[in-house]
């Protein structure tokens, strides 16, 4: 049995991710890559998409569930 499971750590990260208006300005990783890149910082939120701004200057909207914020 996992010491965290009562808890509920799962249901908290998940309603972290969806109910969050704080996500700009924090630190992500894409879950698949673009042209190499994946670590960016979320410069606007629309909602359902993140603009990303890359490590490399490029700028994306990508939906919620293809990124990990790191709050």
């Amino acid at each position: 049995m996992p010491f965290c499971q009562g808890i509920g750590i799962n249901q908290i990260n998940m309603n972290d991710m969806e109910n969050d208006d704080n996500a700009v300005g924090c630190f992500c990783t894409l879950i698949d890559e673009w042209k190499g890149y994946y670590e960016g910082e979320i410069i606007e939120d629309y909602g359902m998409q993140y603009v990303v701004r890359l490590t490399s200057g490029c700028e994306l909207t990508v939906n919620r569930d293809d990124v990990v914020v790191c709050f």
